[in-house]
């Protein structure tokens, strides 16, 4: 993996020398420092400032850029200006603005496709007056007030269709009414979040992944082991996507990990609001030399985890 994430950083080396950039900084989950071994994506710093701060990115471990921003201090980071993530493809994924380390004004997120996904605002790091999001379709998915980084008030949920799915007023818990999209009540029990179910439950997935992952020959031959971290999001519809490898183990245990999670089949949508929903998880493809199905050490039972990202 180092050797790896070297060979990128040396691509297109004069670029790299022109911005005089300081040595990468390899990164976790959490955002924390770490050791290679350990890390999830990089932070590049250049070393000359722009207008008094220090342009910086943030890339995946296979060079894919995630995230641009500025520094306003490199010891300790201290983020300001405009920070702007990014999809895989290279899309805008959202943006806002930094002042003293915490997002602050205008907070905009984007589908894939450059439609508007969620608009709202930041104050010192906390969310504040009306959030809105959008279903791709255009129609409007949530709206309701924050205050101090706390729902509050009342709040409605919409189907794309624009028929109404909920309505709660934050702070009665018995108030949640939810609609059914032909405009009936909903009379079953008030789920306010409802995960995506694999056919057979979790622990179906879990053995899904075991009996469908190929130990690569050229990692078998090398004696390469350990997990590769992949994230993928179960779509609205129930169908997994954008997968990418989020911590690798070599080129053929990566593409072998994407490879499984690509087939998993159809999960049952996850719901919030009784409003279908899309969720992120990340889950760990176990990788070892003597591992069969039939005899030597078992892939851990890990099931995902869901992957949760935000500016706060």
């Amino acid at each position: 993996m180092k050797a790896l994430l070297a060979a990128l950083l040396l691509v297109g080396g004069a670029s790299v020398a022109e911005a005089q950039s300081l040595p990468a900084v390899y990164l976790n989950e959490q955002n924390q420092e770490a050791v290679p071994d350990s890390a999830t994506h990089y932070r590049v710093v250049e070393q000359q400032p722009e207008n008094g701060l220090y342009p910086m990115r943030e890339y995946a471990l296979n060079g894919t850029l995630l995230l641009r921003g500025y520094l306003e201090s490199l010891e300790p980071p201290k983020r300001s200006g405009l920070f702007t993530t990014y999809y895989p493809s290279g899309a805008k994924a959202s943006q806002v603005n930094f002042q003293n380390d915490q997002p602050n004004g205008v907070y905009v997120a984007w589908y894939e496709d450059g439609k508007v996904q969620e608009r709202g605002e930041y104050y010192n790091g906390e969310r504040t007056g009306r959030w809105l999001s959008v279903h791709r379709n255009g129609q409007r998915r949530s709206t309701g007030m924050y205050h101090q980084n706390q729902p509050t008030g009342e709040w409605r949920y919409y189907y794309s269709s624009g028929q109404p799915a909920a309505v709660e007023q934050i702070g009665q818990e018995a108030s949640a009414k939810l609609f059914n999209e032909d405009g009936t009540r909903h009379d079953g029990l008030v789920q306010r979040r409802q995960a995506p179910e694999f056919p057979g439950g979790e622990q179906a997935l879990v053995e899904y992944l075991i009996q469908h992952t190929v130990y690569p020959k050229d990692a078998r031959r090398k004696g390469i082991t350990g997990k590769v971290y992949v994230t993928y999001t179960v779509g609205e519809d129930g169908r997994v996507g954008q997968v990418r490898v989020l911590r690798g183990l070599s080129p053929e245990a990566d593409l072998e990990a994407k490879r499984v999670v690509e087939s998993l089949p159809r999960f049952r949508p996850g719901r919030e609001y009784n409003v279908p929903t899309s969720f992120t998880y990340t889950v760990p493809i176990y990788f070892a030399p003597q591992f069969n199905l039939f005899g030597g050490p078992k892939p851990p039972p890990t099931p995902p985890v869901e992957a949760r990202a935000n500016w706060e």
